[in-house]
């Protein structure tokens, strides 16, 4: 009974464990599926509209800037004219940085190579040095303006951002290259505002690929994102679709992507966001429900080991009434046999006693003048020796009055007189 109640109460203590366990894993697993959708469909691409707009604010003034610059009716007639005053050239230049608080601002002349700076004339281009290169980009490029990171050698090669704009003249003619510059840590300052706002990791790329603004410090030596683990699984897909959401592995945790194509700066904005701070609650949730399914398993348990108990108590006293009924019962069953016993002795002497009743019964052959009785073996016999060998009756001789008168008549005559 012992070992029963113990198999029992272990496979309702599996049932039960089994079923908590099911049940809050399959909560886990659809709470989870259905957050990663949430992350994938909306809170994520909702995170990189508000960056997005965020940079629009902050980075396209310098490329509005830029363009305004590059329409300016006074630039280009001083192009056309021939360039003949630079100091004009460079006030025009220093109004722009102090007015917009640029960080630089520049103009490169097509006609004449020569790189004017807000402070001063730099230099001549050369299509030959390296540092030049950015220009003859520029010019040959398709769109009207881009964005490169380059050391700013007017600023002690301090690493800027430039925004280039063409130029053209009145009929459309290439003249030149005006624009603007911020200063990388200036927009990795916004970039960490955005990162510490939103909780997001944030990469602003080329065309290319190429980083262009990071917010991960640890990331600063990391040029393209083919080389950051994950985005390099993904980033063909990244640079040849507008807007597109990726999952992958980093380090064991899943990563969610969201990349969109910010068309004013030529640039691709990505957005990536861990899983685990947000399935962290989740989790959390995950493990207070096993404690609760723990405990209300022991509660369970322990309620049912006291029922079994009580019910193996009262078993045991139903029992033990049981055998002191069967016992009484035996009892009674051998007391009634012992009296069934003497009835069927009785009726047996009862039938014996018929049988011989039975045996004097009917017609007896008696002599009618000794009165003897003959046998079934056709014996004679006094009639007092048949009756005791045929019944228990026992004989007492005496004389009846009327044979005392006959046999002593004379003594029964002087008693007379």
């Amino acid at each position: 009974m012992i070992n029963y109640r113990k198999q029992f109460i272990f496979i309702i203590f599996i049932l039960l464990i089994c079923g908590f366990l099911i049940t809050s894993f399959a909560s886990y697993f659809v709470s989870r599926s259905s957050l990663r959708s949430k992350i994938d469909t909306s809170e994520l691409p909702l995170t990189s509209d508000n960056i997005y707009s965020e940079i629009q604010r902050d980075l396209f003034r310098p490329v509005t800037i830029s363009s305004l610059m590059a329409s300016d009716t006074f630039l280009r007639d001083w192009v056309l004219s021939g360039e003949k005053d630079e100091k004009q050239i460079i006030r025009y230049l220093k109004s722009i940085h102090k007015k917009h608080k640029t960080f630089t601002s520049f103009f490169v002349s097509e006609k004449t190579r020569i790189y004017y700076h807000f402070n001063a004339v730099l230099k001549k281009i050369n299509s030959e040095e390296k540092r030049d290169e950015w220009y003859f980009t520029v010019r040959e490029m398709t769109n009207n303006y881009d964005i490169n990171v380059d050391p700013d050698m007017a600023n002690k090669d301090t690493v800027t951002i430039f925004v280039n704009h063409k130029v053209f003249d009145y009929d459309g003619n290439f003249i030149g290259a005006t624009g603007v510059g911020l200063t990388v840590n200036a927009v990795n300052k916004l970039i960490y505002k955005y990162k510490q706002k939103y909780n997001r990791n944030i990469y602003l790329t080329d065309k290319f690929g190429n980083i262009v603004i990071s917010s991960e410090d640890g990331k600063k030596e990391i040029e393209n994102i083919n080389d950051i683990e994950g985005i390099s699984s993904v980033a063909d897909k990244i640079l040849s679709s507008k807007t597109s959401s990726f999952n992958f592995k980093r380090n064991g945790k899943i990563i969610h992507l969201n990349s969109r194509f910010v068309p004013g700066l030529e640039a691709y904005l990505l957005v990536e966001q861990t899983e685990e701070g947000t399935t962290g609650k989740i989790f959390k949730a995950l493990v207070v429900n096993l404690i609760i399914c723990v405990v209300v398993t022991i509660i369970v348990i322990i309620l049912i080991n006291f029922i079994l108990n009580a019910y193996r108590k009262r078993l045991a006293r139903l029992a033990e009434n049981d055998e002191k009924l069967r016992k009484i019962n035996l009892n009674q069953e051998i007391e009634i046999s012992k009296q069934n016993q003497e009835l069927i002795e009785k009726n047996h002497k009862l039938q014996d006693a018929l049988a011989e009743v039975k045996q004097l019964s009917g017609f007896l052959p008696i002599c009618a003048s000794c009165k003897k009785i003959r046998d079934d073996k056709g014996y004679w016999n006094q009639i007092e020796t048949y009756i005791q060998a045929h019944s228990d009756a026992e004989f007492s001789h005496s004389i009846c009055p009327e044979c005392a008168k006959k046999i002593y008549s004379g003594f029964h005559k002087e008693e007379d007189k």
